[in-house]
């Protein structure tokens, strides 16, 4: 149980081995029920595969997924893809994530069946944006992972400039070289090593 006034966080991390050019979790789709009430027991989950699309401002469920839960629209509404605009049904569904992170009320709209029934789900920038989402390629291993809610602001910037400049003090000359408008040099705290507001 998470203390008071404490968050309850929940996280995942995938691993895939080389470079992938797509990332494609595990997830189980339920109909919408309310976590919270231990009195009525969840219904039966479908599980299937989900692209993770930062593209789409919208998580999407395909034809087959609402069909197999057995779902019936909450309401429909226009949305742009790439091959144009079309009305969609929309359901309200609870997503669960890998490693039980749970996304309870997500509103979804419908697409046509993906190829190959590669994925039953996309996961939108609705739910990418609750968390914290992060992708890294080193040694051509490619991770992603993600927390639920988010906690914490990442700046790269900020952490490649702690690494590149460690051990020069903040009232030293910025070794950039950059000089003030009367030719002496910039502090370090007030260029190169000074904090993102």
């Amino acid at each position: 149980m998470a203390e008071k006034n404490k968050p309850e966080i929940f996280a995942f991390t995938i691993k895939y081995k080389g470079t992938t050019d797509r990332i494609i979790t595990e997830v189980q789709v339920f109909p919408a029920f309310d976590p919270d009430n231990p009195s009525v027991p969840p219904p039966s989950p479908l599980k299937t595969s989900a692209l993770w699309d930062t593209g789409a401002t919208n998580s999407v469920i395909t034809k087959a997924t609402a069909t197999a839960l057995g779902l019936t629209p909450v309401g429909a509404k226009m949305v742009s893809h790439a091959g144009g605009i079309t009305q969609s049904n929309t359901y309200l569904v609870n997503i669960m994530l890998p490693n039980q992170v749970g996304i309870p009320g997500v509103l979804v709209t419908e697409c046509v069946d993906t190829v190959g029934q590669r994925f039953g789900v996309i996961i939108g920038m609705d739910i990418i944006t609750k968390g914290d989402f992060v992708i890294t390629n080193v040694n051509k291993i490619t991770i992603m992972s993600f927390r639920f809610p988010s906690i914490q602001s990442i700046d790269y910037v900020v952490e490649t400039n702690r690494i590149k400049y460690a051990g020069i003090g903040r009232n030293s000359a910025c070794p950039c070289g950059k000089k003030d408008s009367t030719g002496k040099p910039v502090k370090f705290k007030n260029c190169c090593g000074k904090v993102a507001s």
